[in-house]
């Protein structure tokens, strides 16, 4: 009984920090300009390996382990929120923060990053890519897959905020 008030406990500080966050404008932005270390890194990878195929004049595809770099970064929380914050397409101030809350309530729960596990892939165009992460639940005995939504923002693979805030519903459902 224990574990489930700590669960509940944990998605409703996740959900309450990031409330905000899921009624903000979700447009993108082009003002951001700055880069994490580790996207960065692995970005630059991924464009050298990803040479070679079709359509040189659109983004560089999202590679996997940019997309898992990226959510893992965003979900852990010894991540300096303002680091977190270069890897989400928001406009929102505060979202480093929300980040940092949603970060740690979920660790608090059971879902640490490496809970999280990208699978594939798939390109929805130049600028987005729909990305399958199975999520290994500390209750239940088989990972859940569930989509979440990358976007090119200025050159960088992001998360989008729509799918930081199914994250957070996601810990939600896990209160009861």
């Amino acid at each position: 009984m224990n574990i489930r008030k700590s669960t509940a406990t944990a998605a409703l500080i996740g959900l309450a920090v990031f409330g905000a966050a899921a009624c903000s404008d979700d447009s993108s932005s082009d003002s951001s300009t700055t880069t994490s270390s580790v996207a960065a890194e692995t970005s630059a990878e991924a464009s050298t390996s990803s040479s070679s195929g079709a359509g040189s004049e659109t983004a560089s595809a999202l590679e996997v382990t940019e997309a898992q770099a990226t959510l893992r970064t965003v979900l852990s929380p010894d991540t300096d929120p303002a680091e977190a914050a270069k890897l989400v397409d928001s406009t929102d101030p505060g979202i480093g923060m929300q980040l940092s809350g949603l970060a740690r309530g979920f660790t608090a729960a059971g879902y640490t990053p490496d809970k999280f596990t990208v699978t594939t892939v798939t390109a929805d165009g130049a600028d987005t890519a729909t990305v399958n992460v199975e999520v290994a639940s500390p209750h239940a005995p088989a990972p859940v897959a569930m989509p979440v939504t990358f976007v090119n923002a200025g050159g960088q693979w992001k998360l989008s905020s729509t799918s930081i805030a199914d994250l957070a519903s996601m810990g939600g459902s896990h209160g009861g």
